[in-house]
C-alpha cells in the first residue's frame, strides 16, 4: 500500500507502531517501520519487553491514548 498512496496523504495520519519484543508480529512491525523510515513517512515506533498479550496492551494504553490526544487540536 505504501508505494501506491502518495506520501503525503500517508503523512496525513499519525502512526504509532508500539511491538513488544516477543510478539509474533514483531518481525512485521519492524519491517513496517523500516519502510516507513526508508519512505520518509512520519510515524513513532516502540518495542519493549513482551508479548502480544492483554496485559502487555494494558500497559501500553497510557502512552497510546497520550499520542492519540496530542492529534487533537482546538480551533
Amino acid at each position: 500500500m505504501i508505494n501506491k498512496i502518495p506520501i503525503s496523504e500517508i503523512n496525513s495520519v499519525r502512526w504509532f507502531i508500539d511491538t513488544g519484543d516477543d510478539d509474533y508480529l514483531y518481525e512485521d512491525s519492524s519491517l513496517l517501520h523500516i519502510d516507513f523510515s526508508d519512505k520518509g513517512i512520519n510515524h513513532e515506533y516502540r518495542v519493549r519487553d513482551g508479548a502480544h498479550t492483554w496485559t502487555y496492551w494494558r500497559e501500553s494504553l497510557p502512552t497510546v491514548l497520550e499520542f492519540v490526544s496530542q492529534g487533537f487540536h482546538q480551533y
